[in-house]
């Protein structure tokens, strides 16, 4: 694994001994999310013969930090994307985009024709899709109300007690510090623009789609992620075993190996149609 440097933004890259597929995998993190999140992933798909990146968006270490991170918005996101996609020439990629990740690899998929496969897991709602939200989320409304009319806005971090009632809550109990340690604060325009419902049109989407929910996620619910599922169009997997952090949860290698052969029987008919 080696990073590469893009100006601010930091992308894990991996080259994998044998490469199979012509096609690399592009992971984008959630919200306060890092591309650390990602190693058992990235390190299993390069093992079964995928080139695999992963991103980190402006603000989130290793990127540089930014000053204006608690004003940062989705389009910023958007073009942090787009220009890793666009200068590295991974426009002909699979997004997999976890939580406000998966709102991003949506959007992504939409903006960009070429794109060859679409897996969202846990992902944050668009526009159409009821949001679905806890009130111990850090973007619960309770908290936008009371946080958005603030003059210094500071990014957003939930607390560690927050975290173990939601996004760390089927994470072993002595791994839940060393999980949350990989997290960073967010910016709150983006909090408060996915409440209001960013817009993804599902007809620009052209590619192959993949929708995963978990029945003990609590962060981004399972019906959600069903009627997201339907939205899109989309094939849509469900654990019962899993919450918001499949990747990083005992037993992760079942997702990942779900997910390998998702592509390998979706986004492969489609290389061999256009060969």
């Amino acid at each position: 694994m080696i990073n590469i440097k893009l100006e601010n933004l930091a992308v894990d890259h991996c080259l994998p001994k044998n490469k199979v597929y012509p096609y690399p995998l592009f992971f984008i993190h959630g919200a306060g999310g890092t591309s650390k999140y990602w190693k058992n992933y990235i390190l299993f798909f390069a093992e079964a013969g995928w080139e695999s990146y992963a991103i980190n968006l402006r603000g989130h270490h290793p990127s540089d930090r930014d000053e204006c991170l608690s004003q940062v918005t989705m389009e910023d996101y958007l073009a942090d994307v787009e220009k890793v996609l666009t200068e590295l020439n991974l426009r002909e990629c699979v997004l997999i985009g976890h939580s406000l990740g998966g709102l991003l690899a949506q959007k992504t998929a939409s903006n960009i024709n070429l794109i060859k496969g679409l897996v969202t897991i846990g992902s944050a709602p668009p526009l159409g899709v009821f949001l679905e939200m806890s009130n111990d989320l850090p973007y619960s409304e309770s908290i936008m109300n009371t946080m958005w009319g603030l003059v210094n806005m500071k990014p957003v971090k939930p607390t560690f007690s927050i975290a173990e009632r939601t996004v760390l809550n089927n994470i072993e109990p002595d791994k839940r510090k060393k999980v949350f340690s990989m997290f960073v604060a967010e910016s709150l325009v983006v909090g408060y623009q996915v409440a209001q419902g960013f817009e993804v049109n599902p007809e620009k989407i052209k590619c192959p789609r993949l929708i995963i929910g978990c029945s003990r996620d609590i962060a981004a619910s399972e019906s959600m992620q069903k009627s997201l599922a339907e939205f899109l169009h989309a094939d849509y997997v469900s654990y019962e075993q899993f919450a918001h952090l499949p990747m990083l949860e005992q037993g992760w290698e079942k997702s990942a190996a779900d997910i390998g052969n998702w592509l390998r029987c979706n986004v492969g008919k489609q290389e061999a149609r256009f060969a």
